[in-house]
């Protein structure tokens, strides 16, 4: 058996992270009702800095960076989460969240092609399919969701496709990393920076506006809790789960997961939200868990000579 096949541990990642990043979009809107984006991405990325730090002083975790070149982790950290989500903010601003929905679904088969490039990490030509595969089940159910919706102007278009390339080249940056860092080295690495740069455009942005002075006033139960959830469980674990699997998958195996956030995000509206559920929706489910299963167990890619 293949050292890097997929591992029961690796599905229970997998699912794991698309049920804490599917969620995550009930929260991140509850949150939005009271804070700025900026706001939100500086408290959510200093809590879940904070929370690593705990978790080293507890022993739990080990963070060990002294003579270690730390290149490969900056940029780990310039993708995801500073560019990507920069990107997809100002992305979704100018277009539509189904077209958001359908270009981030390629974020798989542009690690595909790129995990063959850079890494050498080639599929055979069944898992191209199941890559392909799943990203038509995404596309179906943003297609069916969003046939009153204006997709977006050109250049929400354009910053979406920039957010899902920062997510691809992500996926390589870490699974680069990996070789000299461990998964919660990676993720603290991550959240710091986060924390620093969201933080110092949350400062410029709050004394410009005034809306800094308010912040405390807008801090309030609701809000607390989203900011709890997205620092605690969407970013230090899910992050930790995702940097895990990229230690120990190939990274268009690892990636492919990621579609399985839409099947969440989907149930999640029709469970919290009232939203109705089309057949269309479990067709489209059934295409991207398909695709996710058939990628990791169809056989160990091809390494490029």
């Amino acid at each position: 058996m293949d050292a890097n096949a997929a591992k029961p541990v690796n599905y229970l990642a997998g699912f794991g992270t698309s049920l804490l990043f599917g969620f995550s979009f009930l929260f991140t809107k509850n949150a939005l009702d009271a804070l700025g984006v900026y706001e939100l991405l500086a408290l959510r990325f200093a809590l879940a800095a904070a929370l690593m730090l705990a978790l080293r002083a507890a022993g739990l975790v080990r963070l060990e960076f002294r003579g270690k070149d730390l290149k490969p982790l900056a940029a780990v950290a310039l993708l995801q989460p500073v560019l990507y989500f920069l990107l997809e903010t100002w992305g979704l601003e100018r277009a539509s969240s189904s077209t958001g929905g359908i270009v981030l679904a390629g974020i798989p088969v542009a690690v595909a092609a790129l995990g063959a490039l850079m890494l050498g990490e080639r599929l055979k030509a069944a898992q191209v399919g199941t890559v392909l595969l799943s990203f038509a089940g995404v596309a179906l159910i943003a297609f069916f969701r969003s046939r009153d919706a204006a997709a977006g102007s050109p250049a929400g278009i354009a910053l979406l496709f920039g957010a899902m390339l920062c997510a691809a080249f992500f996926n390589i940056a870490s699974r680069k990393a990996s070789r000299t860092f461990a998964a919660a080295e990676t993720t603290f690495f991550m959240m710091a920076s986060g924390a620093l740069v969201f933080g110092l455009l949350a400062l410029v942005t709050g004394l410009a506006d005034g809306s800094l002075a308010t912040l405390g006033s807008r801090l309030d139960a609701r809000s607390l809790g989203s900011i709890v959830y997205l620092g605690g469980l969407s970013s230090v674990a899910a992050f930790f789960l995702v940097n895990f699997n990229l230690s120990k998958l190939r990274a268009p195996e690892a990636a492919v997961f990621a579609n399985l956030t839409t099947v969440v995000s989907v149930v999640a509206g029709v469970a919290f939200r009232g939203e109705g559920l089309s057949w269309m929706d479990g067709a489209g489910a059934l295409m991207i868990v398909a695709g996710v299963w058939g990628t990791n167990s169809l056989g160990a890619p091809r390494r490029a000579k």
